[in-house]
């Protein structure tokens, strides 16, 4: 994978550059100080990154602008990078991958990193028409036939589960927020309080996961939502 580092702090580039040189996936990093370089640098790169950590508060253009310059041919996974946790609610919102939190955690780092692997290659094998792919673990899901096995055997799933599952399988490891998902699968128009979400979330993981109270599949991201980990 391609990446590149956008931050205007030189100890924070640092800092996450020696993790990323450490991780076989990661061929080749660039770095930008400021948002308008990173704007420059994404337009002009051949190919297009594949990675992109990006700061949100910077002095000219913040991340947001920045994420909004992507190509949209083929956009990067984005990383948003932030101090303020409550920052990680909007960068959901325009479809980032994930986000870290300063001061970063190695193990953090690294995971986002194979998450975002696997996110691209299901993103591969997608647009190449491969079927396969859709699945965790043990769990095989045939869009067409829509029909879901765990471990060879066929499992018994509820519409609304089974519509909750391919909700969250077709964002290819992308978070999906609570209402996101309570618009998508339940058609509520309105910011509505729900815990509908929550409870069919559970009810898939009774039904797939090999340890439905430590989940490693359907897993949770505090305060906003949920995403497949395959």
């Amino acid at each position: 994978m391609r990446a590149i580092i956008v931050d205007d702090e030189a100890p924070a580039r640092r800092r996450l550059r020696g993790v990323l040189q450490q991780i076989s996936s990661v061929t080749h990093i660039e770095e930008c100080s400021s948002g308008r370089d990173a704007v420059e640098l994404l337009r002009r790169t051949t190919p297009p990154p594949d990675l992109v950590f990006l700061d949100i508060q910077m002095p000219d253009l913040d991340g947001f602008a920045v994420a909004a310059a992507v190509n949209e041919a083929r956009p990067p996974a984005i990383v948003f990078v932030t101090a303020f946790e409550e920052h990680a609610v909007h960068a959901f919102e325009i479809q980032a991958f994930d986000y870290l939190l300063k001061p970063f955690d190695d193990e953090r780092i690294i995971g986002t990193v194979k998450r975002a692997a696997d996110f691209l290659e299901w993103i591969r094998r997608e647009d190449a028409g491969d079927p396969s792919l859709h699945g965790f673990g043990d769990v095989t899901v045939d869009f067409a036939r829509h029909q879901v096995r765990r471990a060879g055997r066929p499992a018994e799933l509820r519409p609304k589960e089974y519509a909750l599952l391919a909700a969250l399988l077709k964002r290819g490891g992308r978070v999906a927020s609570r209402l996101e998902l309570l618009r998508e699968v339940w058609g509520y128009a309105e910011d509505v309080m729900s815990r509908t979400v929550d409870t069919h979330v559970a009810m898939l993981r009774r039904k797939l996961e090999r340890d439905p109270a430590h989940p490693r599949h359907i897993v949770t991201v505090r305060t906003f939502g949920y995403r497949i980990e395959r």
